[in-house]
């Protein structure tokens, strides 16, 4: 099953997300500093760190759990078919 159907999280969509955090996070950092009274400058510098850093965060969380489902589905694959416990608990009754 998971052969047929791609991951979702691939590493193209991880720069992605983080992409999308980060620029979200410059622009509200950046336009909400300038509106409450800072220099543009300051606003544009708050929000470049800021920036970095929540995308920075969304990409190595993300790319953590990618490691992490990677790791699952290759554990989860039984590659016999001979297992000697496969359907023992359809013949017990509640």
């Amino acid at each position: 099953m998971a052969e047929c159907v791609p991951s979702a999280m691939t590493p193209l969509n991880i720069q992605k997300m983080a992409l999308a955090f980060g620029l979200l996070a410059f622009g509200f950092l950046a336009i909400g500093s300038v509106l409450m009274g800072s220099r543009v400058i300051t606003g544009a510098i708050r929000g470049g760190l800021g920036a970095l850093i929540f995308g920075g965060l969304v990409w190595g969380f993300a790319s953590m759990f990618l490691q992490e489902d990677e790791e699952a589905s290759i554990q989860d694959l039984n590659i016999e078919d001979n297992d000697p416990d496969k359907g023992n608990q359809l013949d017990q009754t509640a």
